[in-house]
């Protein structure tokens, strides 16, 4: 998330989906989650290769893994990708101007974020949506990482549980939080300038896109 006074959401029910830090140093940052066994690696075709005696439980795995089971593993096979993010998209309930969205689909766009700054204000509510492909082979225990700064110094850092999935030409769509909305801070503190990094990594720890923005907390929308 990006900023927020109200409290973390439930967690997901798979894992400690959620992850909440005051200001902090960074050492913490990549200290294993407590009580997580990550689970073995399997891919599309050994997976479906698995059990194929047992007809009901085939026929569940394919439906499972929708256009995999029948080979489509990728929109482009040269695409290397596992994870392609496509969208980042800021919800908000009732700004003048509507939601803000950024586009992901070249280097240039993500590089654009940092210096297309947008403006939260103050007590507003608001939610982060993700669009994303997933490609290859199925991704386990895909995760986003927020941490925010101010004046150099992070104020916090955010973990989300996104879930695993299997590969699939249409994108999947993620809204964070996924039922309630994060209300924005207020007061003198709150206020200002913050530059925010984030990051979707999985199980395999693979890192598939990082990339830096910025907002303004202010008592209006300009």
């Amino acid at each position: 998330r990006i900023m927020s006074q109200r409290g973390a959401p439930p967690p997901l029910p798979a894992k400690p989906a959620h992850l909440t830090g005051a200001a902090s140093n960074e050492d913490d940052d990549d200290k294993p989650n407590d009580g997580y066994k990550v689970p073995e690696k399997v891919g599309v075709q050994e997976l479906l290769a698995k059990d194929q005696n047992d007809e009901s439980l085939r026929r569940y795995k394919e439906q499972l893994l929708g256009a995999a089971a029948k080979g489509q593993l990728a929109v482009d096979p040269n695409d290397k990708r596992r994870v392609v993010i496509t969208e980042l998209k800021i919800l908000f309930e009732d700004r003048p101007g509507g939601d803000i969205t950024y586009t992901l689909n070249t280097p240039q766009d993500v590089k654009a974020m940092k210096s297309k700054p947008f403006v939260l204000k103050e007590k507003c509510n608001y939610k982060i949506q993700i669009s994303f492909r997933v490609q290859h082979e199925i991704v386990s225990g895909l995760k986003y990482i927020n941490k925010v700064y101010k004046a150099g110094l992070r104020l916090r850092k955010d973990e989300e549980m996104l879930g695993s999935y299997a590969p699939q030409p249409q994108p999947y769509v993620v809204t964070i939080p996924r039922q309630t909305w994060e209300e924005a801070p207020s007061g003198w503190f709150a206020r200002g300038g913050f530059t925010a990094n984030s990051s979707f990594a999985d199980d395999d720890g693979v890192k598939h896109l990082e990339y830096e923005y910025a907002f303004e907390i202010k008592s209006g929308w300009s």
